[in-house]
């Protein structure tokens, strides 16, 4: 009651403002009313394009979807039809449905004539039955099975590896094959297998024994028994425990050479398994440059026993011909020295009391013999200039006075004057420590060539040079003429530089020749100073 009271007391300007402002009142609910429907509107456009934005993307969707599944399709077809195997569908009664470009080839008819045809009239008469079982395996269960076979088309017999797969379509089956031609595998596989047949029988009958050997030495295969040892006990063992220690660092070199593509190596061992007396060859690879890393290579084992016997008999006989030769050229100096001082000390010393006579009487009155006493002192000159040549030819007394360098500017002086070549001598050692028999070879050695430039050369200068170092002596002999090849150097029949290099081989030197055609020739002494 109160508070009916303070409403019914209240002021009267309150009441007259809460008339005032119920218009407004109404005025604001229709507002709200009207706002509510245009929400609701506008949700309902939104909804309508929401839904029609979707619809657009699920076209579009569908769209890719479908292009996506024609591209797989147009992929699947190129893959299907030039596919490198034969793929074939058949029926349940194996006529063919459908087949590819590659099996149209391998059956070598056009692809329209072949379907609906038998496919078993390809098969091979003794795999018809088989074939027929596993259609009818695979008619009963759905799976896949593979099998090599052989099919007969135009007259031959072509081997595949023919893959098998069946589907259900209700009571409809679908046989899909997959074929492999077999033929260049088989081709191949043949030559493989004549390939290794002949490897076989060459490894089998080859006089020589034959290993494989890993980088370590390890032997992995032997072509027969060898040292007491069976191919089975052999095998696992290293070649290094069957040489002596001094000879393992030789065979693991060997080895470790034949393993570096387009390098082969070759040791000769004596004493193999003990057996002091005898000798091996063991020939390592090469190994192809395309294996670079190999397992192993091939070694090739000789017994060359026998040829190192004959070997060192040739040797020594070789030595005892050197030794023939040095005594022959020895007694031939040592002759050609008695037979000069008997010509200078008899005939000699007899023109010259002759012509002393012949002096004497030219020197008394003159009578009727007096001009042809003149005449014989005259011929008396020449026969005993001629003796004077003769012993100087036969063995030079500057050598055995003055020694080698000497002789040989001596007889470059001779040789100069007699053929007009110029000669051009130059010496760095006067006095040269060397015995009569190194001295008097290698003045006949230089002898030799100066007369092969003289008939060979058709020079116009020669030069020698003498210097000795580090007790060793050089000679060079070098021309300006037409020059000499590498065939005529080399050639036995050459006999001149064949016996130049064996005196100069005999005095414990050696002997070169470099020389081009054109370009003049070098000839190179050299030999240990005694």
């Amino acid at each position: 009651m109160k508070e009916l009271r303070r409403k019914r007391s209240a002021p009267l300007t309150t009441r007259l403002t809460s008339l005032k402002a119920s218009p407004n009142r109404a005025h604001a609910s229709r507002t709200a009313v009207r706002g509510e429907e245009y929400q609701k509107r506008e949700v309902e456009r939104l909804q309508a394009k929401v839904e029609e934005l979707q619809q657009q993307q699920k076209q579009e969707e569908h769209q890719q979807t479908r292009e996506q599944l024609r591209e797989a399709l147009r992929r699947y077809e190129e893959l299907y039809h030039f596919a490198p195997i034969s793929l074939i569908s058949l029926d349940k009664a194996g006529m063919i449905l459908d087949l590819n470009e590659q099996a149209g080839r391998l059956l070598a008819f056009p692809i329209e004539w072949l379907r609906q045809r038998p496919f078993v009239v390809f098969v091979a008469r003794q795999d018809v039955s088989r074939f027929l079982n596993f259609l009818a395996r695979l008619r009963q269960v759905p799976a896949t099975e593979t099998a090599a076979l052989e099919l007969f088309i135009n007259d031959r017999v072509v081997p595949v590896q023919l893959s098998i797969g069946s589907s259900h379509r209700g009571l409809d089956v679908i046989y899909r094959l997959a074929i492999l031609d077999l033929s260049e595998t088989k081709a191949i596989e043949n030559q493989l297998k004549e390939t290794l047949n002949n490897w076989f029988s060459l490894v089998e009958n080859a006089p020589d024994t034959i290993m494989t050997v890993d980088r370590k030495a390890r032997i992995t295969f032997c072509n027969r028994p060898l040292w007491g040892y069976s191919t089975r006990a052999l095998a696992g063992t290293t070649l290094t425990e069957f040489v002596s220690e001094i000879d393992r660092v030789k065979m693991e070199k060997c080895v470790a050479v034949a393993f570096e593509p387009g390098h082969s190596s070759t040791c000769e061992v004596k004493g193999a398994n003990g057996d002091k007396e005898r000798w091996y060859s063991f020939s390592f690879g090469p190994v192809q440059s395309h294996f670079k890393h190999a397992p192993t290579t091939t070694v090739t084992i000789r017994d060359i026993t026998k040829h190192k016997r004959t070997e060192e008999s040739l040797r020594a006989s070789r030595e005892q011909l050197r030794e023939f030769a040095a005594r022959l050229d020895g007694v031939r100096e040592e002759e050609r020295m008695r037979v000069a001082r008997e010509i200078h000390d008899e005939l000699g010393q007899a023109l010259t009391i002759l012509k002393m006579d012949l002096a004497w009487i030219m020197s008394k009155p003159q009578n009727r013999t007096h001009k042809k006493i003149k005449s014989m002192i005259a011929e008396v000159d020449q026969t005993i200039q001629k003796v004077r040549q003769i012993v100087t030819e036969l063995r030079p007394s500057i050598l055995d006075e003055l020694g080698l360098s000497a002789a040989i500017e001596w007889q470059l002086s001779e040789f100069q004057e007699r053929t007009g070549i110029r000669g051009i001598f130059e010496s760095s050692s006067e006095t040269l420590n060397l015995s009569r028999d190194v001295g008097a070879a290698l003045f006949r050695v230089v002898q030799e060539g100066l007369t092969n430039v003289m008939r060979h050369a058709g020079a116009t200068e020669v030069r020698i040079g003498i210097k000795s170092a580090k007790d060793v002596l050089s000679i060079l002999i070098i021309d300006n003429g037409k020059g000499i090849t590498r065939q005529q150097i080399s050639n036995p029949k050459s006999f001149g530089i064949v016996g130049m290099k064996e005196r100069v081989h005999r005095v414990g030197g050696q002997l070169n020749i470099y020389s081009s055609p054109g370009r003049g020739t070098r000839i190179e002494i050299s030999t240990p100073l005694q």
